[in-house]
């Protein structure tokens, strides 16, 4: 099956799925589902994939979830291997996991295993939450729903990654009076009214949050500025654009006032692209046995994902895939093989019956 699992995650880096442009790739997964289910077993709703067991009600369900999309990126080795890596854009983030996910459907389409497998294939993962493309899937289909335990399998270097930290963007707007820039007594300089805000933000740091007995880190930057005007101009408008990563046992709405606690009444803030955070489901008895049976390490996820989404619809759900969390976007980006057959034989021997 090794030769099979390179084969596969070669052929996933070698289709371009920069974010919106995954049919070419969805394409590809469908074709390969048809050779192990019938269509029958098979949803396609847009660019993103369900395929599934017909359950039998004796056994309990799990699901494994990936993202067929990439961020934009370079990598001059693409499909090659070297030095034990396979080299693609997406190969740990996370075309890996697909590679797996393709492995294990093949292994047991038809062959009995201890549970009925829902495999996901969704597209744009890697924008705005509003527009990824797992929420059709929850909302308009149940099947994913009927999950005991969903494994998206992100990059984590084959450790259990619990919860996720939930994240939010706020425009912070402050406003002045233009005026040419030789004469400034004449307007009112709405960067410089910015000044206090942006200290108090640059003192947040990074501050420990305990929940469920798992360690996550808040941290609350400016990412992006716009304004109004040019060099030679007073600007009456500056906006700083602040992302906010909020821990699990946090709300929305609780994350919100904590920005609106920085802003201190000096500027208007507009919300935009709120995600939540993803439960911690350490109870999850399917969940205890996976740990224990393979001696994983457990850590908080220090990152969105869509365990979040898969959280709000009722679903336990945790990170595990072979890809390396810290070659996610980057140039020339690569996974280790041994990685990739470590998740494969974990999953595989866990399915087994």
């Amino acid at each position: 099956m090794k030769e099979k699992i390179v084969k596969y995650l070669t052929d996933l880096v070698n289709i371009p799925s920069v974010i919106g442009n995954e049919k070419d790739i969805a394409d590809f997964v469908h074709n390969f589902s048809k050779q192990f289910y019938p269509e029958e077993q098979i949803i396609r709703h847009s660019n993103s994939l369900i395929v599934f067991d017909p359950p039998e009600i004796d056994k309990k369900t799990v699901a494994l979830v990936g993202h067929l999309d990439t961020v934009p990126g370079e990598n001059q080795f693409t499909g090659q291997i070297i030095d034990g890596r396979l080299y693609g854009l997406g190969a740990s983030d996370m075309k890996g996991g697909l590679a797996v996910m393709m492995a294990l459907m093949e292994q047991f389409s038809k062959k009995d295993k201890r549970f009925n497998l829902i495999f996901v294939f969704y597209e744009k993962e890697e924008g705005p939450y509003i527009e990824n493309g797992l929420e059709p899937l929850l909302t308009e289909y149940d099947i994913i729903q009927k999950a005991d335990l969903a494994f998206a399998l992100e990059p984590t270097d084959n450790k259990v990654q619990v919860g996720c930290l939930g994240t939010l963007h706020a425009s912070v707007i402050f406003e002045g009076k233009r005026a040419h820039s030789a004469r400034p007594w004449q307007g009112e300089n709405a960067i410089h009214k910015a000044a206090d805000f942006l200290k108090r933000l640059a003192d947040f740091g990074v501050r420990e949050y305990v929940f469920e007995g798992m360690r996550y880190l808040e941290v609350m930057n400016a990412t992006m500025v716009d304004f109004s005007g040019g060099r030679n101009i007073i600007p009456d408008r500056f906006v700083i654009n602040v992302n906010y990563r909020f821990a699990p046992g946090k709300t929305i709405e609780q994350a919100k006032k904590d920005v609106l606690e920085i802003v201190s009444g000096e500027a208007k803030v507009e919300f935009t692209d709120l995600c939540p955070s993803g439960n911690v489901c350490l109870y999850n008895p399917i969940l205890s046995e996976f740990i224990e049976k393979f001696s994983l390490p457990v850590e908080a996820k220090q990152a969105w994902t869509d365990v979040a989404r898969l959280s709000l619809h009722g679903i336990d759900a945790v990170n595990f895939g072979p890809g390396l969390p810290s070659q996610a976007h980057q140039k020339n980006e690569y996974i280790p093989l041994d990685n990739l057959f470590k998740n494969y034989d974990i999953f595989q021997r866990f399915i087994n019956m």
